[in-house]
């Protein structure tokens, strides 16, 4: 048995990764702390950081670019059963994921995002089946829907709808059923000594551990628990939640929509199928465009975002989607909730020693997926002071401030 007030590693943050680089940590049986805070009740009134996996669902599936995304998602995606049956916690639901896009053959300078050729080669290259339709194929697969003229579709058939925050519970439970400690504080101070690190929490409690892994996301640069800022952009974005009266009678999937429109190529948006939320009714969830149209950089500034409860404009946008995809469905009353997210210098996750007991992994938008496979590359990294996988460390190097 360890000593209560001392662990081989303290985890910084309760959130996707977090979680998860506790949960890998028990499994090579090392005593592991996690320190992070509970969801909050409400917003309007929320001071302090903020976690972006306070929602009911995200798309698993292998539709991202670069490969290196895809690969993530893949590896964790393939441990989701075991991690089901280890915590008894179910937090995945079958769905196609489907990417509408814009047939760009004609324009040769398009962003990589709208490249179907590049998105079926990653499948291709995972063993996933994706099926490429033409404009027709699409229409008369989704017979409900109706998209922009000369768009084209890839579905993966065996997608998954993740809920954040069940898998986070999934990872929690299976962390402190291994013998992890979960205490639901905030981190104020993070200090190295001789022998250990020193972590000190808003309660004024104190725990030393011989590691320490900082999870803490998108507040990252805002804590203040970093000796030097990282390369990264934190932003707040706008989740539009838009009731559905009779979800049985809306069929469609989870999809990206990537719209030609007079102006150019754009972002149409991330529309998921109805899911129920918490207060017991049924929602569309829709991220639009605004995603990265407020940068944030300290604690106050976050939660001053979070208080807003995000860009009321995004609900006009939110409906006018769904008009268009959605035409004659009755829809209901539309909300908007806080989220932040952040893009890292490379555009793939961070996971790099900050310095000799202090581990940092971060990930921008697309944790919740890939969050097992980072958690556990991290989990590895840290336990055994080396990179071990057969993808190089290279890729997930963190770039540090240089003004920092």
């Amino acid at each position: 048995m360890h000593d209560s007030s001392r662990f081989d590693v303290a985890v910084v943050g309760a959130g996707p990764l977090g979680a998860a680089t506790a949960r890998h940590l028990t499994d090579r049986g090392a005593s592991v702390l996690i320190v992070g805070p509970a969801e909050p009740d409400r917003f309007d009134d929320h001071r302090g950081v903020w976690a972006g996996y306070y929602d009911q669902g995200r798309l698993a599936h292998v539709l991202e670019v670069p490969l290196v995304t895809s690969l993530l998602a893949t590896r964790s995606i393939r441990r989701f059963p075991d991690l089901r049956e280890r915590s008894g916690v179910e937090f995945t639901a079958p769905t196609h994921s489907l990417c509408v896009l814009p047939d760009v053959s004609g324009h040769p300078q398009a962003a990589e995002w709208f490249d179907s050729s590049r998105l079926v080669r990653n499948a291709e290259d995972l063993g996933v089946a994706v099926e490429q339709l033409g404009e027709d194929e699409l229409r008369s697969t989704y017979p409900q829907l109706r998209f922009a003229p000369g768009h084209l579709g890839l579905v993966q058939r065996d997608a998954l709808i993740v809920n954040p925050r069940d898998l986070v519970r999934a990872e929690l439970t299976a962390a402190t059923s291994a013998g992890a400690v979960l205490v639901r504080d905030e981190v104020t101070d993070v200090s190295e000594r001789a022998d250990a690190v020193l972590l000190t929490t808003t309660s004024g409690a104190t725990w030393r551990a011989e590691q320490a892994v900082m999870a803490t996301g998108a507040a990252s640069n805002a804590t203040g628990l970093l000796t030097h800022p990282l390369e990264m952009n934190t932003f707040g974005a706008t989740v539009v939640l838009v009731e559905v009266p009779d979800p049985n009678a809306i069929d469609m999937p989870a999809m990206m929509y990537l719209k030609s429109t007079e102006d150019g190529l754009d972002f149409g948006g991330i529309v998921m199928s109805p899911l129920r939320y918490p207060d017991g009714r049924w929602y569309i969830k829709v991220s639009g465009t605004s995603v990265l149209d407020n940068p944030l950089r300290t604690a106050d500034e976050i939660a001053a975002w979070v208080r807003t409860g995000g860009r009321q404009d995004d609900i006009g946008e939110a409906r006018a989607l769904l008009g268009e995809l959605l035409p004659g469905h009755e829809l209901g009353p539309a909300r908007t909730r806080p989220c932040t997210v952040c893009e890292t210098a490379t555009g793939l996750p961070y996971i790099d020693r900050v310095d000799d007991r202090t581990t940092i992994v971060i990930e921008g938008e697309r944790g919740v997926m890939s969050a097992d496979e980072i958690g556990r590359l991290a989990a590895d990294f840290t336990a055994s002071g080396t990179w071990q996988d057969g993808i190089p460390h290279e890729v997930f190097r963190a770039q540090w401030s240089v003004s920092g």
